[in-house]
């Protein structure tokens, strides 16, 4: 169904501009996410592709410059988020210079977009890291760490560590099982889920939920009615994160790519979402968080045009991911992104829908 609005009439070239200005330098406001420059970074190379503009960074530059970001220890793998610092010891390196689980993801995403064929990528280093940032609960630590105490673990970096298993078959690597029981126990009694076990139910877990269920093949065992109930009762024009909370625009992806996913993007209103994104359209390029925010912010900016497409006034993103269906299947054609999903995955279906166990470019399953 058309959203009513194309892409005309929103301000194409000056997003495009604003993705490729964030890509070659950040504004100071950026300086306390240092850490973070490969997310940054996938922000506006993911951005641009979504846009049809990819074209207009280096690409092998960029490629370069991400694998710059990659450890060389080979039971210390993954990639930085930030350029390694120098230390005068091997014990100094490893405990300041610390890969980090969602870097890594968008990293491999990117070179994926890139159409790298990921043969640098050190594998083996990947899975020794993998290995060290799953907890006993099931849950992943964002950094090395030996307990959540001295990290973060929560249903993001579960996501993540999916998302890398998937990219790179590495599920060998982790315990699927606490995955998946570390995932089914953060589901709340409304039907979706939050950061955790007994947390509140968010909009953006809720998509890092089902995009693991997915990659896990485990969606089957979730009271589906429930979720979608949850998910469809978000859209108010366009999407909250949580109940009560005023319409956000990167909710147009995390609740809009979770319908996806599950097969049930026709209950997406994508006129009223793309209408509301219109609202939150910065004169300077990008998107703000809210209609009357006074500045535009990349996350915003990147999750708004993915928005976009789930409206239909861009082309196909595929959710699951967080890239163009095209860069998908261009990555699945190549062989570079294996797409492989956990042993033991069990076909799903929304019900009255037909059952087929292969993914899609939208990544889901076909329905």
């Amino acid at each position: 169904m058309s959203s009513g609005l194309a892409i005309k009439d929103f301000n194409y070239a000056k997003h495009a501009a604003f993705f490729k200005k964030h890509a070659a330098s950040l504004p100071e406001q950026y300086k306390l996410m240092d850490t973070n420059r490969l997310t940054l970074l996938y922000f506006s190379v993911s951005g641009l592709d979504l846009l049809g503009k990819l074209d207009q960074l280096d690409r092998d530059a960029t490629v370069e410059y991400i694998y710059s970001f990659q450890s060389d220890c080979p039971d210390h793998g993954g990639f930085y988020g930030y350029p390694k610092v120098s230390f005068d010891s091997e014990d100094l390196d490893r405990a300041n210079n610390q890969p980090h689980i969602a870097n890594t993801y968008v990293a491999l995403v990117m070179l994926l977009i890139l159409k790298d064929d990921l043969s640098r990528v050190r594998c083996s280093a990947v899975a020794a890291s993998l290995r060290r940032w799953q907890l006993e609960d099931g849950s992943f630590c964002c950094v090395h760490c030996l307990s959540s105490l001295d990290s973060e673990s929560d249903i993001r970096f579960v996501y993540c560590a999916a998302s890398i298993c998937y990219i790179l078959d590495l599920w060998h690597a982790v315990d699927v099982e606490a995955m998946a029981r570390f995932v089914y126990a953060s589901q709340s009694f409304d039907g979706a889920f939050g950061m955790g076990p007994e947390t509140e139910s968010h909009g953006g877990c809720t998509y890092c939920a089902v995009a693991c269920l997915s990659m896990l093949g485990r969606l089957d065992d979730l009271d589906m009615l429930q979720l979608l109930h949850w998910c469809v009762h978000r859209q108010q024009s366009g999407f909250q994160g949580r109940i009560e909370k005023e319409p956000d625009s990167c909710y147009s992806f995390w609740v809009g790519g979770t319908l996806q996913m599950l097969g049930a993007d026709a209950f997406l209103e994508r006129q009223s979402c793309a209408r509301f994104l219109k609202t939150c359209e910065s004169g300077y390029g990008g998107f703000q968080k809210f209609p009357d925010a006074e500045f535009p912010d990349l996350l915003h900016s990147y999750f708004s045009v993915c928005g976009l497409c789930l409206c239909g006034v861009l082309p196909p993103l595929t959710a699951l991911l967080g890239l163009s269906e095209a860069a998908f299947a261009a990555a699945q054609r190549s062989g570079a992104l294996k797409a492989q999903r956990a042993p033991g995955a069990r076909p799903w279906r929304l019900p009255g829908k037909p059952v087929e166990p292969e993914h899609t470019a939208a990544g889901g399953y076909v329905a």
